[in-house]
C-alpha cells in the first residue's frame, strides 16, 4: 500500500499538511529514523511522537495498528508497544471499541497542566540556581543559541528539550525532570508543528531567561519563566476553546445529515 492510496490512518478531518491522515508523512519519517536504532520499537516510538507533535496525527485520530504497520514499514508488534508507551506519555489513549487514537485535550486539562507545570518548573528552577556554576550557564547559553534557530518539529523538540533538561538539571534530579516532560509532552502538540500557537513560542527567546538567570536574581528568573508558561497557556487555552466552539456548531449540521 502506498502512501498515495493508503487511505487516512484514521478518520478525523485533517489540515491540508495531512490531508491524507499523516500517511505521507509516516513514510518520510520512517525514511528518516530507518538507520541509527538499537531495536525497531525505539524506531517505531520516535516516528509516531514525531507525528504526533508535528500533527501529521491529529488529535482525536484513530491509530490502525496494521495501517501504521504497513507505512513504517514493521510489523505489528512493535507498533502496539510503542502505542501502549504513548499512551503512559499523555499523547495516545485506547477506547474499547475505537482502539488507540491520538488524545485530545479539554481547555480544562490544559489549564490543569500549565498550572502544575509552572509549579514544577519554578521550584526546579530554584533549586537549579541555588547551585549554579559558571560552566552550567555557558552550557545553557550554547544550548540556547540552538534552539532558538530551530523553527518547527522533531529538531525543535529535541533541542528545547536538551535547553531544559540543563536549565533543570535532570542528571540530579531525575524524578522531577520526568515529571516535567511528561507534562510538557501532554502539551507539545499544541504548540509545536502544525499548531504552533501565533508567536506565543516563537516570541520567546531563550537568552532573556538565561540573562536572568545568570544575573543569579532568583526572583527575576522566576517571573520570566512563569511570565512565558502563562503566555503560552493562555494561548493554548484560546486555540482550544476556540476549536471546541466550532466543534459544537458544526455537531447539529453533521447529525443533520445522519438522519437524513
Amino acid at each position: 500500500m502506498s502512501a498515495q492510496n493508503a487511505g487516512p490512518v484514521g478518520g478525523t478531518a485533517a489540515p491540508a499538511s495531512s490531508a491524507d491522515g499523516g500517511a505521507a508523512a509516516l513514510k518520510q519519517l520512517a525514511g528518516q529514523h530507518a538507520t541509527g536504532y538499537r531495536s525497531v520499537g525505539v524506531m517505531v516510538y520516535d516516528i509516531l511522537k514525531d507525528a504526533i507533535l508535528n500533527g501529521a496525527l491529529l488529535p482525536g485520530q484513530k491509530l490502525r495498528q496494521e495501517t501504521l504497520a504497513e507505512l513504517i514499514g514493521v510489523s505489528r508488534l512493535p507498533v502496539r508497544s510503542a502505542l501502549i508507551q504513548l499512551e503512559a506519555d499523555g499523547l495516545v489513549e485506547f477506547h474499547d471499541r475505537r482502539g488507540a487514537v491520538v488524545k485530545s485535550l479539554s481547555p480544562a486539562q490544559a489549564k490543569e497542566v500549565y498550572d502544575i507545570r509552572v509549579l514544577l518548573e519554578v521550584e526546579a528552577l530554584r533549586l537549579t540556581m541555588a547551585a549554579l556554576t559558571d560552566a552550567r550557564v555557558a552550557r545553557l547559553r550554547e544550548l540556547g543559541k540552538a534552539a532558538d534557530r530551530q523553527q518547527e518539529g522533531s529538531d525543535f523538540v529535541d533541542a528545547r528539550t536538551e535547553f531544559y533538561a540543563e536549565l533543570y538539571d535532570a542528571e540530579q534530579r531525575p524524578v522531577l525532570w520526568e515529571m516535567i516532560e511528561q507534562l510538557r509532552l501532554k502539551v507539545g502538540r499544541y504548540v509545536l508543528g502544525w499548531r504552533l500557537v501565533g508567536d506565543a513560542e516563537h516570541s520567546h527567546t531563550h537568552e532573556q531567561l538565561i540573562e536572568a538567570v545568570a544575573s543569579g536574581e532568583v526572583d527575576r528568573a522566576v517571573d520570566v519563566l512563569r511570565d512565558h508558561l502563562v503566555g503560552v497557556r493562555d494561548a493554548v487555552l484560546e486555540l482550544l476553546e476556540a476549536e471546541s466552539t466550532a466543534t459544537d456548531a458544526a455537531a447539529p449540521a453533521s447529525r443533520g445529515r445522519a438522519q437524513r
